[in-house]
């Protein structure tokens, strides 16, 4: 079997529908409409006009696209005609139907997209089972070699669905795109980047991300820990290495500084609090700080991505309107992305990306699938302990009720405690920090629900007043706000 440059069959069927969708935008343009889901009458893409597809030359329409997903297509000793054959038949008895039925008129191109290996007399026999439901229509078939080869075409489709990132060797990916010294500058961010990209989900947030970065060469990310800013930053700048940029990671100013090149592309990733280690409040500061001189460095070839707290980037603003030196910045407003907006279907993607990178048993598969709706709605739902929840706990707890230690009904209050549960780098990250900040989340919590900083601020001092040593009350709010406390 001829090896797949994609491996297209770690996706699912969504996914790759999704997938085909994106590419045959990016090679047909605007004239095809996606479709797909309830109502859509078999068409996944479908187009009215005449587009130039197969070949350079217009064709009249109406095309219609259907994309057809063989679970396991490329895997050895797997059944790709027979399958393919079957979802076909079917395919050919809806098509009846719906002609029968919803007066479904007929295309003038029908195309379908699989991601398995079509051999030429499975090609011949799919034209001849087609031309049956579909006479007169031109069908055309397109395998997964034919679906890897558009893919290399339109390069640029790996920002606009990432998870591309994610089913090529990303080092040969990466190889070709950089020289030797870019690739060795960007290692660090590659490594950073390497945990993510497998699992990644494109959200509103990415997107919105990319579109502010082509805007104004700089965003920023934030929103609570664990809602995923830090891998839109690593995603982000991992799809710019792949198109030949470099990417730098920043733990102060003088790094940007310091590897800062005029004459390269170059993505910046900068995160101001938790870094890749500990938290630390001092890092925000630093970028406060220096934020000016950072932002007359960037353009159209050199970008930051920040992974800050707001308050803080509206506190520069302030700073530099006061000192008549904002001029080059933007609105907060401008640049601001909250990663924590996440919709239910972004929310059932990352528990689905995450189920399927674990390469799970059956078992462990149903019990998941049973339970979707209430992880997905869970309101501790992050992409962080839900990665912790399928990699750790979930396979636990289906041995556990194989040898009959959990009853089946007990299942769901034991998913509900391992969602609330904080993660270890949270542990790790309250333990690191210092006793005034210790103090202060200790007298949020005694205050109860919803309380003012007034009644905060008091607490704080009654806990304090025999310590030389704390911080004052402003100060420490001012370090745990967002990461820790939301006002």
């Amino acid at each position: 079997m001829k090896m797949i440059r994609y491996r297209l069959d770690d996706l699912g069927w969504y996914q790759f529908e999704w997938l085909i969708q994106s590419l045959l935008k990016a090679e047909c343009g605007l004239g095809v409409e996606s479709w797909g889901g309830q109502g859509d009458y078999g068409r996944d893409a479908y187009s009215r006009i005449p587009l130039k597809f197969p070949a350079q030359e217009l064709t009249d329409g109406p095309f219609l696209f259907q994309a057809k997903f063989i679970e396991n297509a490329n895997a050895a000793g797997a059944n790709v005609d027979g399958l393919l054959r079957a979802a076909v038949s079917k395919e050919i008895s809806r098509i009846k139907e719906r002609r029968r039925m919803h007066n479904w008129g007929k295309p003038n191109v029908y195309t379908l997209m699989t991601n398995a290996p079509v051999s030429a007399d499975l090609r011949e026999a799919i034209h001849h089972m087609m031309s049956s439901a579909l006479p007169k229509t031109t069908i055309l078939i397109q395998d997964s070699n034919d679906v890897s080869g558009l893919l290399d075409k339109h390069e640029n489709l790996r920002r606009s669905f990432p998870q591309l990132l994610s089913i090529r060797d990303l080092d040969a990916l990466l190889q070709r795109a950089l020289n030797k010294e870019a690739l060795e500058r960007s290692l660090a961010a590659i490594e950073c980047a390497r945990d993510v990209v497998p699992v990644f989900v494109p959200t509103g947030s990415y997107f919105k991300a990319w579109k502010i970065l082509r805007k104004h060469n700089f965003v920023v990310l934030h929103g609570p820990p664990e809602m995923g800013k830090t891998a839109i930053a690593w995603t982000i700048a991992t799809a710019q290495a792949a198109d030949g940029w470099q990417a730098i990671t920043c733990d102060a100013p003088e790094d940007f500084f310091k590897l800062y090149e005029g004459a390269s592309k170059q993505v910046f990733v900068a995160d101001d609090a938790f870094g890749r280690t500990e938290y630390d409040p001092t890092r925000g500061k630093q970028w406060e700080n220096q934020l000016q001189r950072v932002l007359l460095r960037l353009d159209a070839n050199h970008w930051l991505v920040w992974t800050s707290r707001k308050h803080i980037l509206e506190r520069a603003r302030q700073t530099m309107d006061l000192q008549g030196r904002a001029q080059r910045f933007p609105e907060p407003s401008a640049v601001l992305v909250d990663a924590s907006k996440l919709t239910i279907e972004e929310k059932a993607l990352i528990l689905y990306r995450h189920a399927r990178a674990a390469g799970l048993e059956n078992s462990t598969k149903q019990v998941i699938k049973e339970n979707a709706r209430a992880i997905v709605a869970h309101p501790c739902f992050t992409p962080e302990r839900i990665r912790r929840f399928v990699k750790e706990v979930v396979p636990d707890l289906v041995a556990d009720n194989a040898r009959g230690e959990t009853i089946r009904e007990s299942i769901s209050s034991e998913i509900n405690r391992a969602i609330k549960t904080p993660t270890d780098r949270m542990r790790k990250t309250f333990r690191a920090l210092g006793d005034s900040q210790k103090m202060l989340l200790v007298s949020l919590l005694e205050a109860g629900d919803y309380p003012s900083v007034e009644i905060v601020r008091n607490i704080f001092k009654t806990h304090v007043a025999s310590s030389s040593d704390c911080a004052p009350f402003e100060v420490v709010f001012d370090e745990l706000l967002e990461c820790f406390i939301k006002f």
